[in-house]
């Protein structure tokens, strides 16, 4: 009753309508409130304790004194600077600002930073916007100095707070979360009026989606009004700018992704890389040349941010490699050839790829200072709370904190953080899952509905993107071009996107019956509405591939990899969760050992990432890194260049066991004929040409009219390669070999001739 009440009084679709329930508005009036985000509905900034107090003391200095605000490099602080400053120029105040530098001041509000701020500008009051409310020896300093001070900021407050006027909602029980944009930006609706505000919404809004906090409440309605005017165009310039030169195309709606992926990174870079001045006065200065010459510096800082990135999660990963993550709920890792600038966001993509809380350090005036992403439900506020006896200091939220460490207690702050995780989460926390939000036909897929979807906008934290699921068995998935992406088209209007999932094109198109999960949204392309579908992962439901797929696989593996580079790996054996893998080439074997290890992971082909969950493999493809795993056991008499290979390539313990299952595939549908054909299409169209893979090869003679099934190209390029006809040369060119073979000498030939006739 109430899903049909709330679906007819909002026009949603039933399912939408659950959604919204479940989220939480759980009434028709909540429901409407949610679905049209309204200013007015914006809690008063009075609700904020300290709010008048701080309201005082800037009247007071404004109208006999000098301010300082005092903000920090990310793009919430450079935001909530800009907003505060702003604010108060134009009001007469004379109001100057400083922003720390991330390798001489460090984060937040420091003495030498303070110091330097006051030596410049010989402030009476000084306000902080996004950090302060752990900095009590540095407002007692400010006293020292003549200073009064309000700390404005949205960080965990520890147990003693500054001797200050405080605006921070999570000092109380009855305030809704903000970021630091979003205290200043209720602190100049306290001081100025609710109209007057409202022309900083657009700046609030990216700082708000860049930060993370939960977009909800006040949040959502600052989100959503603040996208609505970016998408008008009624903005300032530099937001203009920066938008036009990360590709958004104008006249097109901005969407809180746009934000987190195009303005949020950029206006991050110039205060990981440089200073963050930039990026605070792209958004302060009304002069366009200017601004499209920093928007252009931003955007170059950003492809510098990325590559440096780059860098760092693949040294993170290397090191991994002597890292015990069979043992370790949570990873940490220092290395001084980091640049500080960019670890968090580094910090971030491990804790993803790995399902672990993640902690990466540099090394400052030989202190180190880390950097912390969590995952989701692991608290990384709560674990730095429980090792603060080994760190300095420390700060931040649930996602996201900073901390200080000296060198020599970097050993016991991890034992005390694992501990602690170990103690308070189970292993389910660690382990991958298939969250969604509902179930769809794919004729529930179109224009109207995507329409109802966006009335959910802005998506992020709080509000995620809703992820739904459909049900498929075979599928029609092809290659983007020569890139690692595919795509499926669903209906008329819908297609499915999955990025970098090459490998996964077989099991996709296979008749198994699998689970797909996919996020919706609408695009528009001269006047023609259609959905883009992204697709978030699979789950197996019948997990046996078919035979050919089977048969292709095992005949991959007797061949042996041309290049090998030995991986080192420290050897941490294995427990119930992770560290083990088991390979099997038939599905009798596959069969015997999911109901042996019930609690295993299973994977068809593609293993599902590189954390080494204990995981059951059937067919395994030949391009699976086994780095991370301490012990690999194959099944089935497995072929001895695949055995060789495992060895030569990984220091992992490797058993092999020799049993023959009885196993009687479906016949391949390869013959000599078959086989001839193939030769001829790769001397006629694959001959002398660079490939990077398999996959290429197989484009490339698709193209040219090559129609059999990848499993059964797959085999054939096998025996062709396993007899020496074809080849592939040191620098990755596709070569034919002049003369006769005898296809007597394949054992490859000898599987399929095993095979069901």
């Amino acid at each position: 009753m109430l899903i049909a009440d709330i679906a007819a009084k909002t026009g949603l679709p039933k399912i939408l309508a659950e959604l919204v329930v479940a989220r939480g508005y759980d009434t028709a009036e909540k429901a409407a409130a949610f679905l049209t985000p309204d200013p007015s509905a914006l809690s008063s900034p009075y609700s904020l304790a300290g709010t008048e107090d701080a309201v005082r003391l800037i009247e007071k200095h404004s109208a006999n004194g000098k301010i300082l605000v005092f903000g920090d490099y990310d793009c919430d602080g450079i935001g909530a600077s800009a907003i505060l400053s702003i604010a108060l120029r134009e009001h007469g105040a004379d109001a100057e600002v400083f922003i720390p530098t991330r390798t001489e001041d460090g984060y937040g509000l420091s003495e030498y930073a303070l110091k330097r701020a006051y030596d410049k500008y010989k402030p009476t009051l000084l306000v902080t916007v996004d950090c302060g409310i752990g900095s009590i020896g540095e407002i007692r300093l400010a006293h020292e100095l003549g200073m009064e001070t309000v700390v404005t900021d949205h960080h965990e407050p520890m147990a003693t707070l500054p001797d200050s006027v405080i605006i921070n909602p999570k000092t109380q029980t009855d305030a809704e979360e903000l970021c630091g944009a979003g205290v200043a930006f209720m602190l100049v609706r306290a001081l100025y009026g609710d109209e007057y505000a409202m022309r900083f919404i657009d700046i609030c809004a990216v700082s708000t989606i860049a930060d993370l906090v939960p977009l909800t409440g006040d949040n959502r309605i600052i989100a959503a009004c603040g996208l609505k005017a970016l998408s008008s165009g009624k903005v300032r310039y530099g937001l203009k700018a920066l938008l036009e030169i990360a590709g958004h195309k104008r006249g097109y709606p901005v969407k809180s992704g746009d934000v987190a992926f195009k303005l949020a990174p950029r206006l991050n870079a110039s205060g990981r890389l440089s200073t963050a001045e930039k990026s605070y006065r792209l958004l302060t200065t009304d002069d366009k040349a200017t601004v499209d010459m920093l928007a252009a510096e931003l955007d170059r800082e950003n492809k510098e941010r990325q590559d440096l990135c780059n860098k760092t999660i693949a040294e993170a990963r290397r090191m991994l490699l002597e890292y015990d993550l069979t043992h370790n709920r949570i990873i940490v890792l220092h290395n001084d050839g980091w640049e500080g600038g960019v670890v968090g966001i580094a910090a971030a993509k491990i804790a993803e790829e790995f399902s672990r809380p993640t902690v990466l350090f540099v090394t400052q005036n030989d202190v180190l200072k880390g950097s912390c992403r969590s995952i989701k439900g692991v608290n990384i506020y709560e674990v730095l709370a429980a090792a603060k006896e080994a760190i300095i200091q420390f700060g931040g939220h649930t996602m996201a904190a900073g901390l200080s460490v000296r060198p020599e207690e970097l050993e016991r702050f991890t034992a005390i953080a694992n501990a602690y995780i170990k103690a308070t989460y189970t292993d389910e926390y660690f382990l991958p899952s298939y969250d969604y939000d509902a179930e769809l036909a794919v004729s529930d897929l179109t224009t109207d509905f995507a329409t109802k979807l966006e009335l959910l906008e802005p998506f992020g934290m709080g509000n995620p993107r809703p992820v739904f699921k459909t049900a498929f068995r075979r599928m029609l998935f092809e290659r983007i071009k020569t890139h690692a992406h595919i795509k499926s088209k669903l209906n008329a209007v819908s297609e499915l996107v999955a990025f970098n999932e090459l490998g996964n094109k077989e099991i996709l198109n296979s008749p198994m019956l699998k689970n797909v999960f996919y996020t919706v949204d609408k695009e528009e392309f001269r006047g023609r509405e259609t959905l883009r579908c992204v697709y978030r992962g699979m789950e197996i439901v019948e997990a046996v591939p078919p035979d050919a797929e089977i048969i292709a696989r095992a005949a991959a593996a007797f061949i042996p990899k041309r290049e090998l580079k030995r991986v080192s790996r420290a050897y941490c054996g294995y427990d119930e969760t992770f560290g083990r893998l088991l390979i099997a080439f038939t599905p009798a074997t596959f069969a015997a050992l999911r109901r042996e290890y019930p609690s295993y992971l299973v994977a068809t082909g593609q293993l599902l990432g590189d954390n080494p969950y204990n995981t059951i493999l059937i067919a395994p493809a030949r391009d699976n890194f086994y780095g991370y795993y301490s012990v690999i056991e194959v099944f089935d008499t497995p072929p001895a260049a695949f055995v060789s290979d495992l060895k030569a390539e990984y220091s992992a313990e490797i058993v092999v066991h020799n049993n023959s299952p009885e196993y009687a595939p479906e016949a391949m549908p390869l013959d000599r004929d078959k086989l001839l054909g193939l030769f001829s299409f790769i001397k006629a169209y694959a001959k002398d040409r660079n490939f990077a893979n398999i996959y290429d090869v197989y484009y490339t003679l698709s193209l040219k009219g090559y129609s059999a099934a990848f499993p059964v190209f797959e085999t054939g390029y096998s025996i062709l390669t396993e007899i020496g006809v074809i080849y592939i040369d040191k620098d990755d060119f596709l070569r034919v070999n002049a003369g006769k073979k005898d296809l007597s000498e394949s054992k490859i030939l000898k599987l399929i001739h095993n095979c069901k006739r």
